[in-house]
């Protein structure tokens, strides 16, 4: 039994060098093209955010955030359901949407690559609450390769000023390693509850803008909403534009059958609402 575990060790420890193609070309990822359709259910949306989150790591990209859909609408045809949850609101609040994505960010963090082999070890995920009422929480992965190669992802983390704290207090006591030939830790901020600068109001914008917004990059990013009364979806990968999705069937014959979202325009920026409201008029047959 000793000797089985010495040579997985050994097999792990032969794996953890830089797992990054990227890093050999000065941080300048190629970019890439965005799919045809949306991910059709929630496993596929966590293999896709899971490979833009790795990708973007392996790039120098280590402090990310990412943003999970919170609806099992977009994987059907549930228009009424969709409206209800996205377009007006989730109706329980934060704790309710904590109890969704909980679940799927503890499935995403064990597919990220930090390491290019785990020897067949289990990466171990553990979550601790911060603020209940806020649906707030930490969650870290331990992997079986040592713990520079552990990931944290911070979980719905709003505007008050607790939260700046904390992750510049994760910054300092995780996310740099302090070591030359080792990469920072990766941390992420999942669905954090601001937009922009304006989200943290006047006095805190200058500061949330200086250590949030210009060094946390959007590395991927599913929303969905309704525009003209459809259902619209952003979907962001790294390294590719925003691209927006939505069901257009423009013919007479078929006006009734339900079809999947498709990809209709990208932007390289995320797209204002006079932007995706532009492009509809010009597909969506009147």
């Amino acid at each position: 039994l000793i000797i089985i575990r010495q040579l997985l060790l050994l097999l792990l420890l032969a794996g953890t060098s830089s797992p990054s193609s990227c890093l050999v070309s000065a941080f300048s990822p190629s970019p890439q093209s965005l799919p045809n359709n949306l991910p059709s259910n929630p496993d596929d949306v966590v293999r896709q955010a899971a490979n833009s989150i790795t990708n973007a790591y392996e790039c120098g990209v280590h402090l990310q955030t990412i943003r999970l859909p919170l609806s099992q609408a977009i994987y059907g045809n549930k228009e009424e359901g969709f409206v209800a949850d996205r377009a007006i609101g989730w109706q329980g609040g934060p704790m309710e949407t904590y109890r969704y994505l909980s679940p799927m960010v503890n499935n995403l963090l064990p597919r990220i690559r930090t390491a290019n082999s785990t020897a067949g070890l289990n990466v171990k995920v553990s979550e601790q609450i911060l603020l209940d009422f806020d649906g707030a929480s930490l969650q870290t992965s331990e992997h079986p390769a040592g713990a520079f190669y552990d990931i944290q992802a911070l979980l719905q983390p709003n505007t008050d000023g607790y939260y700046i704290k904390t992750i510049q207090a994760i910054e300092e006591q995780f996310c740099n390693t302090r070591k030359a030939d080792k990469p920072n830790r990766l941390f992420l901020l999942v669905n954090p509850a601001w937009r922009d600068r304006s989200s943290f109001g006047i006095f805190g914008a200058q500061k949330a803008q200086e250590l949030i917004l210009d060094r946390y990059e959007t590395t991927y990013a599913l929303d969905q909403f309704i525009v003209r009364g459809r259902q619209i979806s952003l979907l962001k990968c790294w390294s590719s534009d925003w691209g927006l999705y939505a069901a257009i069937n423009n013919s007479d014959e078929k006006k009734d059958e339900a079809l999947p979202a498709e990809l209709i325009a990208s932007y390289a920026t995320r797209p204002e609402y006079k932007d995706i409201d532009a492009v509809l008029k010009g597909v969506v047959k009147k």
